[in-house]
């Protein structure tokens, strides 16, 4: 199976549990939640970028450039949009697949199923109470990434963090760095929340991809 890539590369997890972790990235071209909702988002999506590694390719070639990557990271966009299974038909037991998704899309009965999945959700508007459920961690960005209704509260985390799920608060962020106020934001809110953790995007503090 093809598919539209928007950029591939190879770095650390700068985000969540897995923060510091090498991973092969691999965006998708693509989302159905979009920016004239997320108007603040700070990912280049819209189109493959080839200097970036982007372009056409099918799930063989893809594997075959994160061979050597134990963990790899389908983002987007939204890779839910996407027909992800033949990466699971196709991988090795030992690779991990971490998919970063909206919580909009409905998670399919065949990664509900996989032992081979990290599934991070970072609730956008339209997110739905049974991705968040099948959620290993869930991100909620603070302030959210557009000024309309629809995103996650504080209270929403609260309550997922009630569950037993692991709760990260992130800091609404520029492009290439960190914002130090929505930082110092967050980090009064994990403070005051302590079953809440904070995540601050490793990658813009190392200045990598």
């Amino acid at each position: 199976m093809n598919y539209l890539i928007s950029e591939r590369f190879k770095s650390v997890q700068g985000e969540g549990v897995f923060a510091g972790t090498p991973m092969a990235f691999i965006r998708f071209v693509g989302c159905s939640v979009g920016k004239k909702i997320c108007n603040a988002c700070d990912t280049d999506f819209e189109v493959a970028h080839n200097w970036r590694g982007g372009g056409t390719f099918d799930n063989l070639e893809l594997l075959a450039w994160a061979q050597d990557f134990p963990h790899i990271c389908l983002t987007g966009g939204e890779p839910l949009n996407q027909d992800l299974e033949p990466f699971f038909e196709e991988s090795g037991i030992e690779k991990t697949f971490h998919i970063e998704t909206s919580g909009t899309v409905k998670i399919p009965k065949y990664l509900q199923e996989s032992a081979r999945l990290w599934l991070c959700v970072s609730p956008k508007p339209g997110f739905r109470e049974d991705v968040v459920a099948e959620a290993d961690e869930v991100k909620v960005i603070a302030p959210g990434l557009g000024s309309g209704e629809g995103w996650p509260t504080i209270s929403d985390a609260l309550r997922w963090a009630g569950y037993g799920k692991t709760v990260f608060l992130q800091p609404r962020n520029l492009r290439h760095e960190v914002d130090k106020n929505n930082l110092r934001i967050v980090q009064d809110l994990v403070l005051q929340y302590p079953q809440l953790r904070m995540s601050v995007q490793l990658h813009k503090i190392l200045g990598v991809q």
